[in-house]
């Protein structure tokens, strides 16, 4: 089994282009909204929010008016953009105080509110999880430990589009609509004395993220979302 994180800490992970950086604090905003773990209160006065989704709705207009080289808008984004800055810092302390009191579900807490974890953890065996890719539409799946790996993904887990087995415990989607939330899963591929089990759903909302396919560079996770 692998060994549970050590350390649990709450991050932004912003994307570095502009259109990337829109959806990401609206995604944030989204998420914030009604949420079940910060439903008044806030940071009691440091930011509240409405001032915040005020903040994000600002940015939103500066950035689409700087895409559409409207004269000044790009200095105005930017101001925007790190009065934002700011924002989600204080957002970053909200989440991580609420994460570290409870424990027990601190990476829903986090990952509830947009954010994503980064934690120190015992080893680095692989987890059913899922992650965005750099390329839009594309996303890398991943199964609790190792060898010949079945998959299988659906929108409401009633209706199952299964995909193509393969030797590792990773394998890629593509083509999938920005914004959609997907579902997938896996198994070990079954052996003449053994039958596996399906592992839980794990969602995954497709989006900007910054996970390399192949060899080479920085692999952030990015994406993972709880089903709550």
């Amino acid at each position: 089994m692998s060994t549970i994180a050590l350390t649990v800490k709450a991050v932004v992970k912003m994307p570095s282009k502009w259109a990337d950086r829109v959806l990401r604090v609206q995604d944030i905003k989204g998420k914030l909204t009604n949420n079940t773990y910060f439903p008044t209160g806030w940071t009691q006065g440091t930011l509240t929010q409405t001032q915040f989704d005020a903040d994000v709705l600002a940015f939103v207009n500066e950035a689409n008016d700087a895409e559409s080289h409207i004269a000044g808008a790009v200095g105005l984004r930017d101001n925007a953009f790190d009065t934002l800055k700011g924002d989600l810092e204080l957002v970053v302390a909200m989440v991580q105080a609420k994460a570290k009191a409870n424990p027990g579900i601190a990476k829903t807490i986090i990952e509830s509110a947009g954010l994503f974890v980064r934690g120190k953890s015992g080893n680095s065996k692989r987890k059913n999880e899922a992650y965005n890719t750099q390329i839009p539409g594309k996303v890398i799946i991943t199964a609790d430990g190792g060898g010949q790996t079945e998959w299988e993904m659906s929108k409401d887990m009633v209706a199952i589009t299964h995909l193509p087995s393969t030797r590792t415990s990773k394998t890629s989607v593509s083509g999938l609509t920005y914004g959609d939330t997907w579902y997938f899963r896996s198994k070990k591929v079954d052996t003449i004395k053994k039958t596996y089990n399906w592992s839980p759903w794990f969602p995954l909302k497709v989006g900007p993220g910054g996970r390399n396919l192949g060899g080479g560079g920085t692999h952030s996770t990015a994406g993972t979302l709880p089903t709550a």
